[in-house]
């Protein structure tokens, strides 16, 4: 009995140490993969290019920009020939956008557009992609509204922010920054389309490079006069698209030209309508056809530079601009015949500060027909006249103007064109992303197309 006894106690302690010993192994075992997970190297690239990964990545950019130092040999200089951001140039376009907001808010806030009297309530996260806190921030440090509620002023260091901002994004042309700004995650982006129903064929061919190009984005199609037909067949072919009746009534109330779409001033409102909601939009024309997926660039650099679009070299903004659309902003157009204008048939949009003052100065002369349109005036240009406008395109590049330094003058290419300006995509990648061809219609793609 005595053995037996021995030998159950001896088993007992046997298996107490044995167990002992596996669980000691495996917090070991645990504890060096943890270890080996902490330390493995993160592939940005792989994150970057899956788009199953939800990115919930909120960059913070103000203080990268702040530190960033630029080693480019031709640094962006001062250039007396062209406007620049200055101090007084964006307090006089501050005061203009703030004299018309008593006439224009109550709109404007369907949009969500922020309220210069009330800036800290009114600037609210447009996703929660929006990194709302940084927008205040920045908002606060540099702009201050007067007792007065007319007068802005505007902190000294907020010229320094905006030339490092021009200047990290020129320094990409050549690859010549020092430092790049680092991402977990690209943030997906909506495609936001727009037409009635003359421009729909056009549509589906823009739709139809979508498909090719990206296949898993959604898209967002604003409903500018389509016909019914149209609209089942977008709903019953297009499952990933999104319609939303644009609203003419409640903007013709302020501006009745709204419903002229040849005046384009329909498009500041399309893409600030669609930023509010998604954060990081791409708007494009119905006649643009894309041929590449290889935007990440352009929006990776969206995080600092809030607003790109396309320049057309060669083609310069006071030949295209009405001069009495200068004059609403204060500006003579002589100052601006070495300033490209830009194609907004192609845009990328993302919520940043500074988007936020570009699109509430957009819009609120998307409103002014003598800031838009300009009926009774021409264009000057090389000492001649003629009546070339290009409506949202023009006003949009006078906007860009002022928080943006230009490219260096006749440096880029055997033909001595300009650098691209900061707020062209083509500094982010030298690449065309997409054609503009007007005309070419594909009037039955969605039709034999099989339901998505």
């Amino acid at each position: 009995m005595l053995s037996i006894r021995r030998f159950k106690l001896g088993r007992r302690s046997f298996f107490r140490r044995f167990l002992s010993a596996i669980f000691s192994l495996t917090c070991i075992y645990s504890l060096l993969l943890c270890y080996e997970y902490l330390n493995k190297p993160y592939h940005l690239i792989s994150a970057i290019n899956n788009e199953n990964i939800r990115c919930d990545f909120k960059p913070s950019t103000s203080e990268f920009i702040l530190n960033y130092k630029t080693n480019s040999l031709i640094e962006n200089q001062p250039d007396l020939t062209r406007v620049e951001p200055t101090i007084q140039r964006i307090r006089s376009l501050l005061e203009i956008i703030r004299s018309k907001e008593d006439k224009y808010q109550s709109l404007l806030e369907t949009f969500d557009v922020f309220n210069m009297l009330n800036p800290n309530i009114s600037l609210k996260a447009y996703s929660f992609q929006s990194n709302i806190d940084e927008i205040k921030t920045l908002y606060n440090r540099f702009i201050k509204l007067m007792p007065d509620k007319q007068t802005i002023e505007i902190d000294q260091t907020f010229i320094d922010y905006l030339r490092k901002i021009s200047n990290y994004l020129l320094d990409g042309l050549r690859d010549k920054r020092t430092k790049k700004f680092e991402v977990e995650c690209v943030r997906k982006p909506v495609f936001v389309l727009a037409c009635d129903q003359d421009y729909f064929d056009g549509l589906q061919g823009a739709i139809h490079t979508l498909d090719t190009y990206w296949s898993d984005h959604r898209i967002i199609f604003y409903d500018l006069g389509i016909s019914n037909e149209q609209e089942i067949l977008l709903r019953t072919k297009c499952a990933r698209c999104t319609i939303i009746k644009f609203p003419f009534s409640s903007i013709e109330k302020f501006a009745s030209h709204i419903s002229t779409l040849k005046n384009h001033a329909f498009k500041p409102f399309v893409i600030q309508d669609a930023l509010r909601r998604y954060g990081t939009v791409i708007y494009a024309d119905s006649s643009i056809r894309f041929n590449s997926n290889s935007f990440n660039p352009v929006v990776i650099d969206n995080y600092i530079r809030g607003f790109a679009a396309r320049e057309l070299p060669d083609r310069y903004l006071s030949c295209y601009t009405h001069t009495d659309t200068f004059t609403w902003f204060n500006q003579s157009y002589t100052n601006f015949d070495n300033i490209y204008i830009a194609d907004d048939g192609l845009i990328i949009v993302t919520d940043t500060f500074i988007t936020r003052l570009i699109m509430k100065a957009w819009l609120t002369c998307a409103l002014e027909s003598d800031c838009l349109i300009t009926y009774q005036s021409q264009t000057k240009c090389n000492g001649t006249s003629s009546d070339k406008h290009r409506y949202d395109e023009s006003t949009m590049v006078i906007i860009l103007s002022y928080f943006f330094f230009q490219g260096n003058k006749g440096t880029w290419s055997d033909k001595k064109f300009n650098d691209p300006a900061p707020y062209d995509m083509f500094t982010s990648i030298q690449t065309n992303l997409g054609d503009i061809t007007r005309g070419a219609l594909e009037q039955y793609y969605l039709a034999e197309k099989k339901p998505s």
